[in-house]
C-alpha cells in the first residue's frame, strides 16, 4: 500500500475502546472460568497445607478484571464510538492536528470543564513467541496540553475538541503494525467527570514526506493556534517539591525526598509482593537458585524504593562550576563539573510507569564535552518543570540551548 493511501485511510482515526471492552471481557471470562475451581479445591488443601490459601488471589484477580470489564463497558455506553479527524497528515517537523469528536455533554453552569490531551511517542518491544510472548512500551517523547471548556464545540450529537501539537523535526515515525515491535504514537484524551470518566485513545500515523494537504472531513474542524503553556513559577516547582534559590555561590536547586508519593508507594507495593514471593519459595523448599535470583532482585528493588523515599538532590549552578550531591537519608556523594566543561543540558526519560498511558518521569542530564553524561536532578514529573529547570541552568552557566 502506499503512503498516500494510507495517509488517507487514516485521515479518521477511530478510538482503541471497542478493542480495549472486547480484550477485557474475554480475558476476565477466561480468567474466570480457570479460577473458578480453586474456590471449591481451597477449602480440602487448607486442611493439609494452610499455605494454599494463597490461591484465593486468582479468584480474587478474577473479580477485579470483570469489574474493569463493566467500567469500560459502561464507558462505552455513555460517551460510544469516538474518533479523530486528522486536519493534515503528521510528519517530524510539521503538526499532529485535528479535532476528537465523542458523545461528550456540555457542563452545567458552575460546572468545571478541563480535557487533557496527551500525545504520546512509544517502543514497543515485543519478545518470545505464542505463550511466552511478552510486549512492553517504553515512552519516547510527551506532550500535553489542557483544553478548558470554552475552545470545545459542543452539538446536540456531541462534543468537538480541537488538537494542536508541533512534532520535533527530530520525531521518529511509525513503523509498527497492531502486533509487531518498533516506533508508534498515541493520542490519549482524559476528563473527570461524574460518573464515568472520559478516557479514550488512538494510534495517530506519524509519517515522513507527508505534506500540509488537508484531509476530508465529515464536519467543522475547529483551527486553533499553538496553545500558550502556562509560565512556570517558583511556586509550582515548590509544590512539587522542587526549591529554587539564589545563593552566594550560584542557584541551588533542591530535589526533596518523597516527591512522587504515587509512584513510591506503587513500587513499595510490588516490593512486599515480591518479598511474599521470596518468602513462599524458601517456605515450600525451593531449589537455592530460585530464593538466590529473587534475593537479589529484591535488594535492587529495596534500593530504588528507599531512594524513591529518602533520596534527596542538591546542585548549585554557579558560572565557573555545577556542583552535584545526591544522598539517601543524609549519606551520599558530592561532584563537581567545570561549567566551561558542559557540552549540553538537556532532558532524558529516566523511568516511567506502565504503558502508553503512563506517567514518564523526566531527569535533566548535563553532557560534557568529553561525552561523559552527568544526573543534574531526576524524578521530574512535569515536563513542563523539567524544561524550566533545564532552560535556568543553562543560563546560569551562559550555556546556549
Amino acid at each position: 500500500m502506499s503512503s498516500s493511501s494510507s495517509l488517507s485511510t487514516a485521515s479518521r482515526v477511530r478510538s482503541n475502546t471497542r478493542t480495549h471492552l472486547i480484550g477485557a471481557w474475554g480475558f476476565a471470562v477466561l480468567w474466570t472460568l480457570i479460577s473458578a475451581p480453586i474456590l471449591f479445591l481451597i477449602p480440602r488443601w487448607i486442611e493439609r497445607k494452610p499455605i494454599a490459601a494463597i490461591g484465593f488471589v486468582f479468584p480474587i484477580i478474577g473479580v477485579g478484571l470483570l469489574t474493569w470489564a463493566v467500567m469500560l463497558t459502561m464507558r462505552w455506553r455513555r460517551f460510544g464510538p469516538s474518533w479523530f479527524e486528522m486536519a493534515a497528515p503528521a510528519s517530524p517537523g510539521g503538526v499532529c492536528a485535528g479535532t476528537i469528536r465523542t458523545r461528550l455533554d456540555r457542563p452545567s453552569p458552575g460546572e468545571r470543564l478541563v480535557v487533557t490531551i496527551k500525545l504520546t511517542c512509544l517502543q514497543r518491544i515485543v519478545s518470545g513467541v505464542g505463550k511466552d510472548r511478552s510486549v512492553r512500551e517504553h515512552i519516547v517523547w510527551r506532550e500535553e496540553q489542557d483544553v478548558p471548556a470554552e475552545q470545545i464545540l459542543f452539538t446536540p450529537t456531541g462534543a468537538a475538541i480541537p488538537v494542536h501539537f508541533p512534532l520535533p523535526a527530530d520525531a521518529r515515525e511509525t513503523t509498527t503494525s497492531t502486533r509487531s515491535g518498533g516506533v508508534f504514537w498515541a493520542l490519549a484524551v482524559n476528563a473527570s467527570l461524574r460518573g464515568v470518566d472520559l478516557d479514550e485513545d488512538f494510534d495517530v500515523p506519524v509519517l515522513g514526506g507527508a505534506t500540509a494537504r488537508p484531509v476530508q472531513k465529515d464536519g467543522p474542524y475547529i483551527a486553533v493556534a499553538e496553545p500558550t503553556r502556562p509560565a512556570v513559577t517558583h511556586q509550582d516547582l515548590a509544590v512539587a517539591g522542587i526549591h529554587v534559590r539564589q545563593t552566594e555561590t550560584g542557584v541551588e536547586y533542591h530535589f526533596a525526598a518523597a516527591r512522587n508519593p504515587s509512584f513510591a508507594l506503587g513500587l513499595t507495593a510490588f516490593l512486599l509482593i515480591w518479598t511474599g514471593a521470596l518468602w513462599l519459595q524458601i517456605a515450600l523448599d525451593a531449589p537455592w537458585f530460585f530464593p538466590l535470583l529473587t534475593g537479589l532482585f529484591e535488594l535492587l528493588l529495596l534500593a530504588i524504593v528507599a531512594d524513591l523515599w529518602l533520596g534527596s538532590t542538591d546542585v548549585t549552578v554557579g558560572p565557573h562550576a555545577i556542583s552535584c550531591r545526591h544522598a539517601i537519608a543524609g549519606f551520599g556523594t558530592t561532584r563537581a563539573i567545570a561549567s566551561d566543561d558542559i557540552a549540553k543540558i538537556d532532558l532524558h526519560i529516566s523511568m516511567q510507569t506502565s504503558g502508553r498511558s503512563g506517567t514518564p518521569y523526566y531527569e535533566i542530564r548535563a553532557t560534557t564535552r568529553a561525552g561523559r553524561r552527568h544526573a543534574l536532578g531526576n524524578g521530574i514529573s512535569k515536563k513542563a518543570h523539567a524544561e524550566w529547570l533545564a532552560n535556568d541552568m543553562r543560563s546560569a552557566i551562559g550555556l546556549h540551548s
